[in-house]
């Protein structure tokens, strides 16, 4: 879980329930902290997450620069608070335990997925 204190000011944008935030395929310019409101996560057509607040999402492509591996859609109304780059970048160098934050979900969502993996294999 991100702290979302380090966000307080920063501009969110809106989405209603049912809105596409990006869909698989689309390039990655930005990650996206979840202030409010529930975001499901995509892969196939089948939900693989539901990110509430003080979580992220669109983190891969923004670090690597490939094209979105999900879609992700407004579960909820929601506001979110994009991070391009430029940003993220700053956050990492400025605030080492944000990246410390990044890694500790990327990694849960590997594990997850392995698990879901091993559950398909048995």
């Amino acid at each position: 879980m991100i702290s979302l204190s380090i966000f307080r000011n920063a501009e969110t944008v809106g989405y209603k329930a049912g809105d596409v935030i990006f869909a698989a395929g689309d390039p990655g310019k930005a990650m996206y902290v979840v202030s409010e409101g529930e975001v499901d996560i995509k892969v196939g057509g089948r939900v693989v997450e539901c990110i509430s607040p003080g979580s992220i999402f669109g983190e891969m492509a923004l670090i690597d620069n490939s094209p979105r591996s999900a879609a992700a859609i407004a579960k909820t109304d929601c506001k979110i608070v994009p991070l391009d780059q430029r940003r993220f970048q700053f956050l990492v160098q400025e605030t080492p335990f944000f990246a410390l934050q990044v890694m500790t979900i990327m990694a849960n969502r590997l594990r997850a997925a392995n698990s879901r993996m091993a559950a398909k294999e048995a």
